[in-house]
């Protein structure tokens, strides 16, 4: 492969769109935005110039990384330039020339590259690869039939991950709009949008008047007896990472439960320390460890449409913790959240709407997960160590 030349142009000498010079910035690449260029890719207008320009199967490579994992990521460019396309800041261009682009392309993505780049990469705080060691980099080339048969699979797969990206995208965006309209504004006593035969003004209440407060603890852990492998889940920041927990990484035995803080099924955990307002429903007895205050709903209180409006209490909460030396929401702060709330009968409407698309979100997150793992084994198996 030949190697075409890369400047070190910076954002600072971008110019209007007017202009017909692109460029591909190292940052356009770790971001995605410059991954499979084509004529609708949104790279930036440089200064025109004597540029050594770039055409449809060269590859630009990051050559700068915040960790070793970015380091050389390829992007590609799929189809001839209708404008004027270079090589910017921190990049390495590449046009090859026995080897079908597409491939290299997902070379460049294998598990065997990326064990190569974090070999030879150097740096502390910002790291990188020299295009010397790029041009050192071996790696088995099957047939050119194969090659091409490797890369449609791998593109046809990126293709399928950028469908279900997008199909997610959508439904997120379109949870945040309910959210603001099915909730009501600060100046408002009613929400926008609203279920039928329901016409009463939202109430004002504290956290400490919709649910019992607690924050958790830790169980000694010096004392291996506090825990256990089939116990009762023992929730930590690092647990959430859903609205509704399965799992945790460590359990309590009933030695442990007797120290701990336990919660009923339907309670609402949120952390107040640290990771502020990561919050997650508990379908069953639970423990938690004091980086979390839990709320567990009085009987007037429904637990999903409390889970759904605790997005409304993250936002606030990081405003309080901002305000201080350390991140923390303490215990009184958190009773002391005031949101509006309609009747029992109108939350649970509210609660079964919203849950009916985290469902969604949950099997379209699963499927693009399964793709990626998917992808991941691909690329690792379809390029010899």
């Amino acid at each position: 492969m030949k190697r075409v030349k890369s400047y070190s142009l910076s954002r600072s000498v971008e110019t209007p769109n007017y202009t017909s010079t692109k460029y591909v910035h190292y940052g356009d690449i770790h971001t995605k935005v410059a991954d499979k260029i084509s004529n609708e890719t949104n790279l930036p207008n440089i200064v025109p110039g004597d540029y050594e320009t770039l055409r449809k199967g060269d590859i630009i490579l990051a050559d700068a990384s915040e960790d070793y994992q970015g380091i050389a990521t390829p992007s590609i460019i799929i189809e001839e330039p209708l404008s004027n396309i270079v090589a910017g800041l921190h990049t390495i261009a590449l046009r090859p020339t026995e080897v079908y682009p597409l491939f290299l392309y997902y070379l460049f993505k294998s598990t065997t590259f990326r064990k190569y780049g974090y070999k030879t990469g150097t740096g502390m705080k910002v790291f990188g690869i020299s295009v010397i060691n790029i041009m050192k980099f071996k790696g088995y080339i099957p047939s050119l039939k194969e090659q091409k048969k490797i890369a449609s699979i791998l593109f046809h797969l990126d293709n399928a991950l950028v469908l279900h990206q997008r199909k997610l995208d959508k439904i997120k965006n379109l949870k945040k709009a309910y959210l603001q309209y099915m909730f009501p504004e600060k100046t408002q006593g009613v929400p926008t949008l609203r279920f039928d035969n329901f016409s009463e003004i939202w109430e004002h209440r504290k956290l400490s008047e919709v649910g019992k407060i607690s924050t958790g603890n830790t169980p000694s852990t010096k004392d291996l007896e506090n825990y256990s492998d089939s116990g009762m889940q023992w929730v930590t920041p690092s647990d959430i990472k859903s609205l509704i927990i399965t799992d945790t990484a460590k359990k309590l035995s009933l030695k442990g439960q007797q120290s701990a803080k336990i919660v009923s099924g339907g309670s609402i955990l949120v952390t107040c320390i640290a990771s502020i307002g990561k919050n997650t429903l508990v379908t069953r007895t639970s423990s938690f460890n004091q980086q979390i205050n839990a709320i567990t709903p009085f009987e007037a209180y429904d637990s999903y449409f409390l889970l759904t409006q605790s997005y409304f209490w993250s936002k606030f909460m990081k405003k309080i913790a901002s305000l201080g030396t350390m991140q923390i929401v303490n215990k009184a702060e958190f009773s002391n959240l005031k949101s509006k709330y309609p009747g029992l009968e109108e939350q649970k409407k509210i609660g079964l709407f919203f849950k009916e698309i985290d469902n969604i979100l949950t099997l379209h997150q699963r499927k693009l997960d399964s793709l990626e793992r998917l992808k991941a084994s691909y690329l690792q198996l379809l390029f010899p160590q």
